[in-house]
């Protein structure tokens, strides 16, 4: 199936770079989840994803599929209007982004908006947002509850909230006593240094404010994402597994909660259980897809639709910081998603029809019945 002419709800991403950021990082930076210098210089040039896309960007850039020329041909465009005709050709007119990420480095959710050819709306990031308090409180009650009005407040401008637990403390959340979240945010607070945003690891603290984001979110009926599963040296794996999510679709408190468990990947089997039990469980297909080898991004998207309903898969890019991986990233759902979706139908689960509308629900129905319309 050829599902280029399906335009595409990017429901996760994250902003490109502001222009001097883009023509100062290094390419292999956007083809790996690693960050240690020894790894982006000596392996990651070897990793299928980079070989591949280099390639695949060479001739997007008219040039030769060769480092060098390819560093060239970048330098040489016009970055502003580089990025539009990437996201013209990618087809998506779309864009949730969660603006908790290089704080500084990227464009904004406005400028993303107006500079770009999209429509892009906001994700909050709760983590990011509690952190931007904690100076203004010495008892973590007022910050709670400081925390609780603001999300409220700004819920109307949002398309939904993000969560990152699974690098801080991990997916397993629980419930802790008063005594004992006043202790752990009296012990951040020593550590607190005038003018930095505290990075937020303390599970009394993180728990505990998820849980009152996650309330706040169902009374307002805003869907929250977790990072599930693959991300950088900074997560711990183990504790990722959305399987961790369990108590919350089952917690009666949190009846009518959409949680987007994004990513999955090496969990998507797991993740597709959740989402054919409990009504609140969506899976997202992003960030192995284009990370993988075309083999691994085939199999995570059959692993998905072995249990997952069909109307609780979304497709998202996942990109940051640069326009490319918007487009190899629509590139390559769109064409995993078809040859999966080809051999549903060369099986008989599926009729040609049948498939046809699936790929619309995943490139973009299901995302808009999931997020709600702009205020």
């Amino acid at each position: 199936m050829n599902l280029d002419h399906i335009p595409m709800l990017d429901h996760h991403a994250h902003a490109i770079f502001l222009e001097a950021h883009w023509r100062e990082a290094p390419l292999e930076s956007y083809f790996t989840e690693a960050y240690d210098p020894d790894v982006l210089k000596h392996h990651t040039p070897h990793g299928i994803f980079y070989r591949r896309s280099v390639r695949e960007l060479a001739e997007f850039y008219g040039c030769e599929p060769e480092r060098g020329a390819l560093d060239a041909a970048r330098q040489s465009v016009d970055y502003l209007d580089v990025s539009r005709r990437m996201i013209r050709e990618a087809k998506i007119d779309t864009v949730l982004l969660d603006d908790g990420l290089l704080l500084g480095q990227l464009m904004s959710v406005t400028e993303s908006d107006s500079l770009l050819p999209w429509n892009a709306r906001r994700i909050l990031r709760l983590e990011v947002e509690l952190a931007g308090l904690v100076s203004q409180f010495d008892q973590v009650s007022d910050l709670l509850d400081a925390f609780e009005t603001h999300l409220r407040q700004v819920a109307p401008t949002l398309a939904g909230l993000k969560s990152v637990i699974a690098y801080r403390t991990g997916l397993a959340i629980e419930r802790w006593e008063p005594g004992e979240v006043q202790a752990a945010y009296d012990a951040l607070k020593r550590t607190l240094k005038a003018g930095e945003l505290p990075r937020l690891t303390s599970k009394p603290l993180l728990d505990t404010a998820l849980l009152l984001a996650l309330r706040v979110a169902r009374d307002v009926n805003l869907p929250v994402q977790f990072h599930t599963g693959y991300g950088d040296p900074d997560l711990d794996l183990r504790l990722a597994n959305p399987l961790h999510l369990r108590p919350l679709f089952e917690d009666p408190e949190l009846r009518g909660l959409s949680v987007v468990m994004l990513h999955c990947y090496p969990y998507t089997r797991e993740a597709g259980y959740l989402a054919s039990v409990y009504p609140g469980a969506f899976l997202d297909l992003s960030l192995s897809i284009p990370f993988l080898s075309q083999h691994g991004m085939r199999t995570h998207v059959h692993e998905a639709l072995h249990l997952s309903p069909l109307s609780k898969l979304l497709f998202a890019t996942d990109a940051s910081r640069t326009p490319e991986l918007f487009y190899l990233g629509a590139r390559w759902g769109r064409r995993m998603l078809g040859e999966v979706l080809d051999d549903t139908v060369r099986v008989g689960d599926l009729t040609a029809s049948e498939a046809e509308d699936a790929a619309v629900m995943i490139l973009r129905g299901n995302a808009l019945a999931l997020y709600p319309a702009p205020a």
